[in-house]
């Protein structure tokens, strides 16, 4: 591996672009090399990591299989969603294919807003290489949306075998709808190791209830210390969010979408989604006069804010973040998309080190929420990104 070079790093379902860098003799000796993250939220940061998890250059096109013959969807014998139909399939009208390094940490690629009423949608996943609990989220909720509009979805499986294990230990193809057809091959799960909470769609308060109970339990027993007393927080987070979904009932599909993975022994991420209102239109009920997104999501996060107008409803925002301050958690950070605004709130030792609101130009369906905690020791980014924001 040669100095300066970016290369493929993979470890279980997370894969990076890294550059190489000068690595001391005794770390070659223990064949290990030290690396700096060029994507997701380490970026910037220089780690010493095992040898073998550097996979290829970064550059070079992936080695491609032979393709196997493809199976007529007319067959019967071949595996198919649950309930799919015999028939011929239709043309896909349209087809969404996943970047190549296609992962951000907004899951920006998955327009939500591009669903093809009564018509087929090719969804191509093949390409998919880093994936995480907000990413699943919206793909099942793109599929459970195009689906509801009376359309089809055609996918393909990404090439990678870890991201393959990856939706499997987290359930992302389990109930597909009638009309999606998506085969996995047999891919075995990882286990339980990674996974506190396989992707659960929540429609009754009954379903957030019982999902309260058993995140509780499963963060109680998972992480302990600074961690372990932000369980009610993850839970409070999960209530608000899907109230929104079950009890405005403005979406066509009324689920909540929920799942939360442990990246790091001391680090866990919870993802949240729905496709109704939306943080700024429902705060607008109360505050018209907020016409911008980002305003709007400002407000839904101040203490006491609600789109009801009852200060005992709000969001539940900032008892998120109060909760960080208080559990002095050595990282923690939170972020909100809806609309065409963003929110986004970091706690380092229990002091807030930042906290923005900002407009984006690409608007999504409902809101979109991620809450990563991280329990070791704080990790100080060396790197911001064009926009200033690390």
């Amino acid at each position: 591996m040669k100095p300066g070079t970016e290369y493929l790093f993979e470890r279980g379902a997370a894969a990076r672009k890294v550059t190489v860098l000068e690595t001391p003799p005794e770390l070659r000796r223990r064949a290990r090399v030290r690396i700096r993250y060029e994507q997701g939220i380490l970026t910037g940061e220089v780690h010493d990591v095992p040898s073998r998890n550097i996979t290829r250059p970064w550059t070079l096109p992936v080695s491609r299989a032979p393709s196997r013959p493809a199976r007529a969807m007319s067959t019967p014998a071949a595996p198919v969603a649950a309930g799919a139909a015999a028939t011929p399939r239709p043309e896909p009208t349209l087809t969404i294919k996943a970047p190549h390094d296609g992962h951000n940490d907004w899951g920006e690629w998955v327009q939500l807003n591009s669903t093809q009423p009564g018509r087929e949608v090719a969804l191509d996943l093949e390409d998919l290489y880093v994936v995480g609990p907000l990413l699943l989220c919206r793909l099942r909720g793109f599929i459970d949306a195009q689906c509801a509009a009376g359309g089809g979805v055609q996918v393909t499986s990404p090439r990678s075998p870890s991201v393959r294990r990856y939706f499997n230990a987290m359930g992302l193809t389990h109930n597909l709808p009638q009309s999606c057809l998506w085969d996995l091959g047999g891919t075995s799960a990882d286990g339980p190791r990674s996974v506190l909470l396989p992707i659960r769609r929540l429609r009754s308060p009954q379903e957030v209830a019982v999902l309260d109970h058993e995140l509780e339990s499963v963060l109680t027993a998972s992480f302990t210390g600074k961690i372990g007393r932000l369980a009610s927080a993850f839970t409070m987070t999960v209530s608000e969010m899907c109230d929104n979904a079950t009890t405005h009932g403005e979406s066509n599909v009324g689920f909540a979408y929920v799942a939360a993975q442990r990246i790091h022994p001391d680090r866990c991420v919870l993802a949240i989604g729905d496709l109704g209102l939306g943080i700024p239109n429902h705060i607008r009920r109360v505050y018209p006069e907020l016409v911008r997104d980002e305003d709007a999501i400002r407000e839904a996060t101040r203490e006491g804010a609600s789109g009801t107008g009852d200060p005992e409803r709000g969001f539940g925002y900032q008892w998120v973040i109060d909760s960080m301050k208080e559990a002095v958690v050595p990282d923690g950070d939170l972020r909100a998309w809806s609309g065409r605004g963003r929110f986004r709130v970091h706690v380092r030792e229990g002091i807030q080190i930042r906290r923005r609101a900002w407009a984006v130009d690409q608007a999504t369906p409902g809101t979109w929420v991620v809450l990563s905690l991280r329990g070791g020791r704080a990790r100080r980014r060396t790197t911001v990104d064009r926009r200033g924001r690390s």
